[in-house]
């Protein structure tokens, strides 16, 4: 929470209001006391990042096996292969939530904010798909049980569910972007 202070009233200002901005950074002990802007300018980006870059790190591969694992699991299909790939992209929603929320095992997590931005893409992602591919599933079936012959509704619930499989590879590569390409991306 950021510090409140009140602000000398100015011409033009009324008494009330309060300067919400970030506390200003003091100079320390190893900056120059002779007015050294630059070396004053330097000193706080030296110092160590107050995120931990590991964080996440091992939920993340948790994360991108079960999404990797469900998608191919899923053009296998069949009762066992759809089975598990439902049950990797119920463990992958799980584990990103986790990370996304704060809950459970990923309470504390050091994370910077541009990273868990990561984690809460794949989770978005991830969960679009599942709500599309439920309504995908009831179009087809409710098309089948009213005597759909024009095709219709197998052409609706055929579309939808290439949007949940664009949002499949999408919430992998998010995953993927959050596990190893935190530097290279400028997140960290």
């Amino acid at each position: 929470m950021t510090e409140t202070k009140p602000v000398e009233p100015t011409a033009g200002t009324p008494a009330n209001v309060y300067d919400h901005s970030a506390p200003a950074a003091t100079a320390t002990a190893a900056t120059k006391a002779d007015g050294d802007v630059e070396a004053q300018k330097a000193a706080p980006a030296a110092a160590a990042s107050a995120y931990d870059d590991e964080a996440g790190k091992s939920i993340g591969i948790a994360m991108f096996i079960c999404i990797v694992v469900g998608f191919a699991l899923g053009w296998i299909g069949g009762g066992i292969g759809s089975w598990i790939s439902f049950i990797c992209l119920i463990a992958a929603i799980v584990l990103s939530s986790t990370i996304t929320c704060g809950c459970c095992c990923g309470s504390n997590l050091n994370l910077n904010p541009k990273v868990k931005r990561w984690s809460t893409s794949t989770l978005l992602c991830l969960v679009i798909q599942w709500v599309l591919a439920i309504i995908a599933i009831f179009i087809a079936y409710g098309g089948a049980a009213m005597g759909d012959t024009t095709g219709a509704s197998i052409g609706v619930a055929t579309a939808l569910l290439v949007v949940t499989q664009i949002l499949y590879i999408l919430a992998g590569v998010f995953a993927g972007v959050f596990t190893w390409g935190r530097k290279s991306c400028g997140n960290a």
